[in-house]
């Protein structure tokens, strides 16, 4: 994102708006990257992050693979079983935290505040990436809970994350997938109710 939109959210946030104007971001490109093969070959885990913030085209695009509308039906990049898409991605930066809206492909403001270091946990380096993506099992989407559900939803958000995975290897971008974070005060950030879990997270930025 780049700074004009950084001022962006911080206003919308700060004003306590966050509930009544989502920011647009830029439409994902269809082009560019490396290939399937070479984007393989580079694939790897990293923990040293630039400090420059992801531009509104590089966020769109990341956001995109992640679980972004790729088809007029409403289907997804990532595919979920039987299409509860019931994995939300919430953008954790500096200046705050916002909810992916995938069919808009627009972010909604959520808090505002730096919010890095209950992804982060113990390991510091977390709190460098510019950008950490939260994915979070939605159970209501879904439509169960019982011990079966719960593994298909830890795939389906698995699914999300290799994709962001293979997005960032593809287009130089270093990230690396995680588990651990304050999975309670997360949830009591955000506001989620029971039925909804953070399982996932991946820091993204640019190498350094």
């Amino acid at each position: 994102m780049n700074k004009l939109s950084l001022i962006v959210i911080a206003t919308l946030l700060g004003a306590g708006m966050c509930l009544a104007q989502n920011i647009s971001l830029p439409a994902p490109e269809k082009t560019g990257g490396k290939s399937t093969l070479e984007t393989l070959w580079n694939r790897q885990s990293g923990t040293e992050f630039s400090e420059r913030m992801l531009s509104d085209q590089d966020l769109s695009n990341l956001l995109f693979a992640a679980i972004g509308v790729n088809r007029e039906n409403g289907k997804l990049t990532s595919p979920t079983a039987s299409n509860k898409q019931e994995i939300r991605v919430f953008v954790f930066t500096a200046e705050g935290v916002c909810e992916y809206l995938n069919a808009e492909n627009s972010l909604r403001p959520v808090v505002q505040g730096d919010h890095r270091d209950l992804v982060a946990g113990r390991q510091g380096w977390v709190k460098t990436a510019p950008v950490i993506l939260l994915m979070v099992a939605d159970e209501k989407k879904f439509g169960g809970s019982d011990e079966r559900s719960t593994v298909v939803m830890g795939v389906d958000a698995g699914i999300v994350s290799e994709n962001i995975n293979l997005f960032c290897a593809g287009a130089g971008l270093v990230t690396r997938p995680r588990m651990s974070m304050d999975t309670q005060a997360i949830k009591e950030l955000l506001r989620l109710d029971e039925t909804q879990t953070p399982l996932l997270n991946n820091p993204v930025g640019y190498a350094r």
